[in-house]
Formats: C-alpha cells, sequence, structure tokens
C-alpha cells in the first residue's frame, strides 16, 4: 500500500514540475479565447457540454458550451467556453446538449493555486495556477433540443 502511495507521489510529481513553466508560456499572453476582444459585445452558437456527474461539486456547477461560431464565422475548430449570467437578469441556460444562440461578451479571471505556493502553505487537490475564458450571458436569443 505504502509503495502504491509513493509510487503515485512520485508520478504526481515529476507531471507537476513541467506545470511551472507551461503556466509561464500560457500566462505571458493572455488573449481572447473568441478571438473578439474582452468586453466586446457578440453573438455566439454552439451547444451546451457540461457535466453533470463526476469531478467535483464546483466543476458541476459550472455551465460550459462547445462554440461552433462567432458573430457570422464558423470556426475551423470548436472551443470551450464558461457561461456566466447575471442574477439580477433571470437568464436560465438550457439543458446540456442544446443548441444555443447567445448574446454577451468575453471576460476573463485568474483562479487556482501556484505550484511553488506549497511551500508556505499545506498542499491541497486543486487546479494549477490559470487563467479561465468566460462568456457573459446578457440575452438568450435562441434554444433548441438537438435532432434524435
Amino acid at each position: 500500500m505504502l509503495k502504491h502511495a509513493l509510487t503515485t507521489c512520485v508520478i504526481l510529481l515529476s507531471i507537476c514540475g513541467g506545470l511551472a513553466a507551461a503556466e509561464k508560456e500560457e500566462l505571458s499572453e493572455i488573449r481572447p479565447l473568441l478571438g473578439q476582444g474582452f468586453g466586446n459585445i457578440i453573438e455566439i452558437e454552439g451547444r451546451m457540454m457540461y457535466e453533470e456527474t463526476g469531478r467535483t461539486k464546483a466543476w458541476r456547477k459550472k455551465k460550459r458550451m462547445q462554440v461552433h461560431k462567432v458573430g457570422d464565422q464558423k470556426l475551423k475548430k470548436p472551443v470551450m467556453i464558461t457561461l456566466e449570467t447575471f442574477s439580477f437578469a433571470r437568464t436560465l441556460l438550457p439543458a446540456n446538449g442544446t443548441l444555443v444562440h447567445l448574446r454577451g461578451y468575453e471576460i476573463g479571471r485568474f483562479g487556482g493555486i501556484p505550484r511553488k505556493a506549497f511551500a508556505d502553505i499545506p498542499q491541497v487537490a486543486t487546479t494549477g495556477f490559470h487563467f479561465e475564458h468566460v462568456f457573459q450571458v446578457t440575452k438568450l436569443i435562441k434554444s433548441e433540443q438537438p435532432q434524435k
């Protein structure tokens, strides 16, 4: 049992050791995921794609969308983005798998804990330090269940 635990720790440390360089590269230049700037009102289309089971409670609560189209431009490769709504606007996002057309704007924020911080604080299960792209929904323009 102890041997298995030690092996797991060694594997995790070897994986995490390479994260510092990756963190620096990813955070050195933050660009909008949707390519239209931060804070610009745009329309996006795609499919609701979020986990209803698995991972953590916090992850399951996140509403995510696979974006296929930004404005009138179809994307060569779909991108995933977290969606947020204003509680005072009473916008309800549809069920998983629903095709949606939304209006809003891209924002972002930093989250997680940098690996070197664990020299000062207890190690906890969390995500590494990262920038998260978020689409702030101002209007649900259209939604439809996929054809079965």
